[in-house]
């Protein structure tokens, strides 16, 4: 009975923040932009919601603007939907989390869809090119300060970011993210992986046990460390801070057999399950 319930801890907090490694982060807005960006509050059909006014640099060093707004119902609907999904607590590691990931995306996907429209239609006006997008949108999410979200109430321990306590999983869904803006490893991932495949493209997230951390991995073409799926090669992209390009493994993450695929682009909902 012990070593269950020791199984099962390990999977319930296997990415609480808690445990994240975070020496790498450098998680610091470019102050040249910062009193371009600011939040305000309008109306979104009858209620008010928070609209972010976010400024960042692209990958290429090029100044990018938009604004995307998120009413509280949608925030406290997406964290109802994440706080009572059911699921297998029993199962391994890696389908505990899949499915959990998945159930995620799918809930928040369509309520990302004007977020993708807007990064599309700045795009066009910026002169981005259709597969460049994937850039500007991780960018965007890098760009964004870091936060531990923990499933405890340790943020006593956890001063050096600001820290969300008391989150089933240690996670926030997508919606719950780009409506506070705060966010962890698996937060932006799976955020991410929603919005990338919104625009698109084939995106994977990629867990390490032993680094305790969650990656964003792409199929594009440049060079770095890489995961192997299907034939084709998927570069790492670290999605915790501004400057990582994909391909480039932190320092003290360099192990790639450490890495294991949780959720891939082709991962399709079973019709017995409610995600």
């Amino acid at each position: 009975m012990c070593i269950l319930l020791i199984a099962l801890g390990v999977i319930i907090n296997f990415f609480d923040s808690s445990e994240e490694s975070t020496s790498t982060i450098n998680s610091v807005p470019v102050d040249e932009f910062s009193i371009e960006d600011f939040d305000t509050s309008d109306t979104l059909g009858w209620e008010v919601a928070t609209t972010h006014h976010r400024v960042w640099k692209d990958a290429d060093a090029s100044k990018r603007r938009l604004q995307f707004s998120f009413t509280p119902a949608m925030s406290d609907e997406a964290f109802y939907h994440r706080d009572t999904m059911l699921i297998d607590e029993g199962e391994n590691e890696k389908i505990f989390w899949r499915n959990f990931y998945f159930g995620l995306y799918d809930h928040n996907k369509e309520s990302l869809n004007p977020l993708k429209d807007s990064i599309i239609s700045m795009g066009v006006t910026d002169n981005i090119s259709a597969p460049d997008l994937i850039y500007t949108a991780v960018s965007m999410i890098q760009d964004i300060p870091y936060n531990y979200i923990l499933s405890t109430d340790s943020c006593f321990t956890h001063t050096d970011y600001p820290c969300v306590p008391l989150q089933r999983y240690g996670i926030l869904s997508p919606v719950e993210f780009l409506y506070s803006l705060s966010g962890d490893c698996d937060t932006r991932t799976v955020t991410l992986f929603t919005l990338l495949k919104n625009l698109g493209f084939d995106p994977i997230i990629v867990n390490s046990y032993q680094y305790r951390h969650s990656m964003l991995a792409v199929d594009v073409p440049t060079g770095g460390d890489f995961i192997m799926h299907k034939g084709r090669k998927f570069y790492f992209w670290e999605t915790t801070a501004t400057g990582w390009m994909p391909g480039m493994l932190p320092p003290d993450m360099p192990n790639t057999n450490y890495w294991t695929i949780i959720l891939d682009y082709e991962f399709e909902a079973d019709p017995t399950r409610n995600y």
